[in-house]
């Protein structure tokens, strides 16, 4: 009897086992079932390539991927981060003559650009064999053009996932020859009610004090004249800066600005907020620019030749356009600088340009037009050791260009 017993307690127990491996069991092979709110925070964080990848797990992943509303949530989540930084490079050792991009990490403790290791060089063709330039970054979106000939086809990509188009030439480019137009950088914005990205350009007419003004439409793939300012010539050598749904260049004197809306696709005429109305500007150099995480704001550098480079902040906030000083962000000996940190450049303007500003505010990166150098500085310690030229690890050629910018899935179609 007592062996009866000792059997069946043998056997419970053994039921007992089993249920429990077999329970251990399910909970292996049991899905994770995560609602679409959790799943889209989860992906926010993520890099662009891993986005891209996971695009080929599901029909209901592809489409959460490629909505507009993740698209704008991912980089809104990208511009609370630091910037990343693009070099563009002549990449001799590639077998057709191309130009690489390469994203790199921005550190600030070390002052070092380091590459990101899992990204490879991006080629891009070059079959002019020309010099290109560069615009600056509007959502991770970049425009190339050549520096001599304005005549070729503009290039709109996105880096990070290696979205690109050609674009038609433009009318101006087709009729005009060199000799009747003063070719300027195309500006790069986009509708603040529609959220369309447009690239306009502007031109001066030679020896006439008029301009032209085409807008290419990305839903249709095709350029369009629109009416330009009248009795007004722009600064031809300084690429537009878009602020909050505008456009802006400086006149040729830089006494006015031209704006542009890029909803009603009018321009008008503001004044220069930087000079005064008595003031005169033939002795003042100026640049303008927006940097890519707060596109509300523009700063512009002036320097009157006392050596000393002011930054300025301003808004467009509510203003119909027109630019207001909201405050002075820092000024620096431009002697000191460039005569201990950059040599001598072909480029007339001695003033440093800002590239990128640290979440925290208190370091910045300046370069100067014309050099590769990208130097460190911090306003509330100017004097400090720490204001020194970035490295770069690896090294990259000398003719390279750095663009800081913001990884996104933006595509203007």
């Amino acid at each position: 009897m007592e062996e009866q017993r000792g059997h069946e307690k043998d056997k419970i127990a053994s039921s007992f086992s089993s249920e429990r491996e077999s329970k251990r069991g399910r909970r292996e092979v049991t899905e994770i079932i995560i609602n679409d709110d959790a799943l889209e925070e989860i992906m926010l964080r993520l890099p662009v390539k891993s986005l891209i990848s996971f695009q080929a797990v599901s029909k209901h992943w592809r489409r959460m991927i490629t909505l507009n509303s993740f698209r704008e949530r991912y980089m809104l989540h990208q511009k609370t981060l630091e910037p990343k930084i693009l070099c563009v490079y002549d990449d001799i050792d590639w077998y057709k003559a191309n130009y690489a991009l390469k994203e790199m990490s921005l550190e600030w403790s070390s002052a070092c650009l380091v590459e990101v290791e899992e990204e490879e060089d991006y080629h891009i063709s070059n079959d002019e064999q020309e010099d290109v330039i560069v615009s600056k970054s509007l959502d991770g979106l970049f425009c190339f053009y050549g520096r001599a000939n304005f005549k070729n086809p503009i290039k709109v990509m996105n880096p990070s996932t290696r979205w690109s188009l050609t674009l038609p030439l433009a009318r101006i480019q087709l009729v005009h020859s060199d000799n009747k137009v003063e070719f300027s950088q195309p500006g790069f914005g986009r509708d603040y009610v529609t959220g369309a990205y447009k690239l306009v350009w502007l031109h001066n007419i030679k020896d006439k004090n008029i301009s032209s003004c085409e807008v290419f439409d990305f839903g249709v793939k095709e350029w369009r004249h629109v009416t330009s300012p009248p009795d007004h010539r722009i600064d031809h050598n300084q690429e537009a800066t878009f602020a909050n749904g505008w456009l802006y260049w400086f006149t040729h004197e830089n006494t006015k600005l031209i704006a542009f809306d890029l909803h009603m696709e009018m321009f008008q005429v503001v004044p220069n907020p930087i000079i005064e109305a008595s003031s005169s500007s033939s002795s003042i150099s100026m640049h303008m620019c927006s940097l890519d995480y707060d596109r509300g704001l523009v700063n512009i550098s002036v320097t009157n030749g006392d050596g000393m480079q002011h930054v300025w902040r301003l808004t467009n906030h509510n203003t119909g356009g027109a630019l207001l000083k909201t405050n002075k962000i820092f000024s620096f000996d431009l002697n000191k600088i460039t005569s201990t940190w950059f040599e001598e450049t072909h480029y007339k303007s001695s003033l440093l340009s800002l590239t990128a500003v640290s979440k925290k505010g208190n370091k910045l990166m300046l370069a100067k037009y014309g050099s590769d150098k990208l130097l460190l500085y911090q306003p509330l310690t100017p004097n400090s050791i720490m204001n020194r030229i970035f490295s770069y690890s690896p090294s990259r050629p000398s003719d390279s260009v750095f663009l800081h910018y913001f990884p996104s899935l933006a595509c203007p179609l």
